[in-house]
């Protein structure tokens, strides 16, 4: 393994920021903040508003915390998918995973740029493309490692994580559990991918 490839594993483990600093910038929330009601993208809202959606205010203190924390997250899994080829299978569903990981970091970086309440289309748009996007290049990366003897099993768990974050998506986009449950959906849809690129760049250079 090169120092170009072990780069790249290591941009992808430096994804791991993401949820870490979630929890902090929840920490400084003055009103509590739910995982199963509030949105994601509520922890990097710039102004403090009444959410329609929740139902409750959202105002989060350490918003550009959230915002450079998502940033730094997409372009770590824009940049490590570029990199670290070396690592998966010739084939070309992992050529396109990766690609589509590239354009899941970019779209991310999107959303960190970009807050819900002061640049919502944009903000949206990114997440748009990000959430789907990325479900498609777990799963495709997944079936790549999954044809192989020595990645099996990791193959298989990336392949199995993304079809729950589709079905996720789909629960979310059906509305199912009204706002209650909004935040849930948007946290089992987005969350996988993010992790699948922290578990990837952990493992895979270890029996590279």
């Amino acid at each position: 393994m090169d120092g170009r490839t072990r780069l790249g594993a290591v941009l992808w483990v430096l994804v791991a920021q993401y949820f870490v600093l979630l929890f902090v910038v929840e920490s400084r929330w003055e009103v509590p903040y739910s995982w199963a009601r509030n949105a994601i993208s509520d922890l990097g809202a710039a102004t403090c508003f009444q959410s329609d959606q929740v139902d409750r205010w959202v105002c989060s203190p350490w918003h550009v915390v959230s915002g450079v924390s998502w940033t730094l997250a997409g372009l770590c899994l824009a940049a490590g998918a570029l990199l670290v080829r070396p690592l998966f299978p010739d084939a070309r569903t992992a050529r396109a995973g990766l690609l589509l990981l590239v354009v899941t970091g970019l779209a991310l970086a999107v959303v960190g740029l970009n807050p819900e309440d002061t640049s919502r289309t944009l903000h949206i748009a990114g997440a748009v493309v990000a959430i789907p996007v990325g479900e498609v290049a777990m799963l495709l990366t997944g079936l790549a490692l999954a044809r192989t003897a020595r990645w099996r099993l990791l193959g298989r768990i990336g392949a199995g994580g993304a079809i729950v974050a589709a079905v996720a998506l789909v629960l979310m986009a059906a509305q199912v559990g009204g706002p209650a449950l909004f935040g849930l959906w948007e946290r089992i849809a987005a969350f996988p991918v993010l992790l699948w690129a922290v578990v990837c760049g952990v493992a895979l250079p270890a029996k590279a």
